[in-house]
């Protein structure tokens, strides 16, 4: 075989032998090891929730936003004490504490002149025990329970959830209550003729915050 016929020969076979390394390499990188992998499928996150309810609207019906526990006209001086219960329910899924407190505090201004200055008022927070219909409107089933807000002016409720009074901490994992006896007394004093033909008026709120 002359030279020249021998070059063209290696030319030829060379880009073939090229082609069959690259394949090799390939293969020897595709085989090369064993291999295994481990899976954690369906990961999900969801959150969890915070529910209040109150029964102002009567025994065992729990809603968001009740009725007003009281609706007074005509007072008088010395007026006897006048008492309600409202039984709280809680029914979120987290744990939090729940604080009272006003909103809507009128007169808000705190003088002798204002009737909202002249009511006084007694909350007593009862925490153990309590069913969804255990304690009535009229406070019947009512027994025991710590006086978180003592003998103070209405004017004086607290207005935030920060200064909120109760200590009741319900812990998230089944549906919890706790009944609040909120007694009043019209009280003037020297004021009498002052807070003649007034009026005054307060919404209690019930907030639960999570830690």
């Amino acid at each position: 075989m002359s030279r020249t016929t021998r070059r063209r020969a290696v030319r030829a076979v060379a880009p073939v032998a090229g082609l069959l390394a690259a394949g090799l390499l390939v293969w020897q990188g595709s085989y090369a090891a064993f291999s295994a992998t481990t899976t954690s499928p369906g990961n999900s996150w969801a959150t969890g929730q915070v529910v209040l309810k109150n029964n102002t609207t009567g025994a065992a019906n729990y809603q968001a936003t009740g009725v007003a526990a009281f609706s007074v006209t005509n007072m008088a001086p010395s007026a006897t004490a006048s008492t309600k219960c409202i039984t709280v329910e809680s029914s979120g899924t987290l744990a939090g504490a729940v604080k009272l407190y006003a909103k809507n505090v009128t007169p808000s201004v705190v003088g002798t002149n204002q009737l909202s200055s002249n009511i006084v008022v007694t909350i007593t927070e009862l925490t153990t025990g309590v069913t969804a219909s255990s304690v009535a409107a009229d406070c019947t089933g009512f027994s025991g329970g710590t006086v978180v807000y003592n003998g103070l002016p209405l004017s004086s409720l607290p207005t935030s959830y920060a200064l909120g009074v109760g200590s009741w901490v319900p812990t998230g994992a089944a549906t919890q209550y706790a009944a609040y006896k909120i007694s009043y007394v019209f009280n003037p004093g020297t004021a009498v003729a002052d807070v003649q033909g007034k009026t005054a008026g307060a919404d209690f709120v019930w907030e639960i915050d999570t830690p």
